[in-house]
């Protein structure tokens, strides 16, 4: 029978657990993932009409006629895959957004808040 020192039965206690927090912290951002959760940049912000190029998903596309003529839009481009993929997604007409602005959203259910992760840095003079 092999001995272990009650500190290292407690370091590897903590390693194992530490071990499937990582787990489940991958497979909670899978299933976000898979959910339509993204994480991206604000490259382009304006109205239906302003915003030229669509999108892996696009809310226009699904957006009432109200929606369309009240609501502004904005391009967010998420590299969660290791790909650029550009999404439209509508935004509340409480959230400030900038370009540059780091967000969260689902893309696939229009009209979820965006929440801002970190705004844009001003350009340097």
């Amino acid at each position: 029978m092999v001995m272990v020192h009650p500190a290292a039965n407690g370091i590897l206690g903590v390693a194992f657990c530490a071990g499937l927090t990582g787990c489940a912290d991958f497979y909670q951002q899978h299933r976000d993932f898979q959910e339509g959760w993204r994480t991206g940049e604000i490259i382009e912000i304006g109205h239906e009409s302003e915003i030229q190029r669509g999108g892996r998903t696009d809310c226009r596309k699904t957006a009432s006629a109200d929606e369309l003529a009240l609501q502004r839009f904005a391009i967010l481009v998420d590299h969660s895959t290791g790909q650029r993929h550009a999404h439209v997604v509508m935004l509340d007409a409480a959230t400030s957004v900038s370009l540059g602005d780091t967000v969260s959203t689902n893309v696939v259910r229009c009209g979820t808040p965006i929440r801002v992760l970190s705004h844009a840095r001003a350009p340097s003079g």
